[in-house]
C-alpha cells in the first residue's frame, strides 16, 4: 500500500480528513509503517507485508490485532484504533516517547502487568529445554557452520502453572519509560513462558541487535530484585543456555542469508556474544 493509497483508505474509514500529514517511520524491518498526524491526534498505520515462516518472529497481522485488544487496560503495548484484515493494515495510537534506554524497574513493572492478558488461542511455542534446542539445531542446520560441538545439554525443568501472552522480542521494541513504558509491534504473540520474554529482554544479543550494548551485572540485578519473582529468576537460570543456543542459531542464520553486510555484521557480533552468554550460565 502506498501512501496515497493509505491516505484514501483511511479517508474512505473516516479516520482522516485532507489535513492529515503522513510520513514515514523507519525501523520497520518487515512491514511499512506510517505516521499519521491529524490534528493534536497521533496514530501509527502499519501495512504489513506477508505472512513469513521458518521463522522465530513470524509476522501475523490478526494475532497482533488480537493481542493489543487483550491489552487494552493495561499499560502495556499502545490502544488498538483499527484493523482490516481485508488490507493488512492495523492502526493503534502512537506512542510518545524515547526507545527504551536503561529503565530496568520500568521493563519488571511492564512484564508483571501483562501478566494479566489472556493468552488462549495465540500460537504456541516450545515450552522444554529440549524442543528449544531443537528448533535452535533446525536453524543452524540453515548455515554453513553448525557449531553443534557447542550445544548445551538438555535439563528437566518443573511444568509451568501459568502460561502467558508472550511478545518474543521485547529487546528491541521498548519505548519510553516508567509507568508510560510501552512494549510496541505485538507481530509475533505466542502462548508461552514469561521467562521466553525476559530472555529476549536481557539476552546480550536482543540488546546489541536494539543497537545498545549488552546489560550490566548491576542492571541485571536491578531487574530481578524489581520483578521479586524468585521462582521466575530460577526457573530462566534452567533455560537460559537453551534459549541462548536456539537465538545464535537464528543469529547465525541471518547473517548468512541476509544482504545488508551492516546488518549481518550486527548478527555475527551478536552470535558471538550470545555463544558466551550461554556457555556462562548457571
Amino acid at each position: 500500500m502506498t501512501e496515497a493509497d493509505l491516505n484514501i483508505f483511511l479517508t474512505g474509514v473516516g479516520l482522516v480528513d485532507e489535513q492529515a500529514c503522513f510520513s514515514k517511520l523507519t525501523g520497520g524491518f518487515h512491514n511499512a509503517v506510517w505516521l499519521v498526524e491529524i490534528g493534536d491526534q497521533q496514530l501509527v498505520a502499519k501495512c504489513f507485508s506477508e505472512t513469513m515462516t521458518g521463522t522465530l518472529f513470524p509476522n501475523l497481522p490478526v494475532d497482533e490485532a488480537e493481542a493489543l485488544r487483550r491489552l487494552d487496560g493495561l499499560d502495556v503495548a499502545p490502544r488498538l484504533v483499527g484493523f482490516w484484515p481485508e488490507v493488512s493494515l492495523l492502526v493503534y495510537e502512537y506512542v510518545e516517547g524515547s526507545m527504551w534506554n536503561s529503565d530496568m524497574i520500568g521493563v519488571a513493572e511492564l512484564l508483571l502487568r501483562k501478566e494479566a492478558a489472556d493468552p488462549t488461542g495465540f500460537r504456541t511455542v516450545p515450552l522444554t529445554s529440549e524442543d528449544i534446542l531443537t528448533e535452535g539445531d533446525l536453524l543452524f542446520a540453515r548455515c554453513d557452520n553448525e557449531a553443534m560441538e557447542f550445544r548445551p545439554k538438555p535439563i528437566a525443568i518443573s511444568k509451568l502453572e501459568k502460561l502467558s501472552l508472550i511478545h518474543t522480542d521485547v529487546g528491541v521494541n521498548l519505548v519510553g519509560a516508567g509507568t508510560g513504558l510501552r512494549l510496541i509491534d505485538w507481530q509475533c504473540p505466542a502462548i508461552g513462558d514469561i521467562c521466553e520474554d525476559i530472555y529476549s529482554f536481557l539476552s546480550p544479543a536482543f540488546q546489541i541487535l536494539g543497537g545498545r550494548p549488552p546489560l550490566t551485572d548491576e542492571q541485571i540485578s536491578i531487574f530481578w530484585n524489581a520483578l521479586d519473582r524468585p521462582d521466575l529468576a530460577h526457573r530462566y537460570d534452567q533455560l537460559r543456555a537453551s534459549f541462548a543456543w536456539r537465538f545464535s542459531g537464528y543469529c547465525a542464520w541471518q547473517a548468512q542469508v541476509l544482504e545488508d553486510p551492516n546488518i549481518c555484521s550486527k548478527y555475527r557480533r551478536a552470535l558471538t556474544v550470545e555463544l558466551a552468554y550461554m556457555k556462562d550460565a548457571p
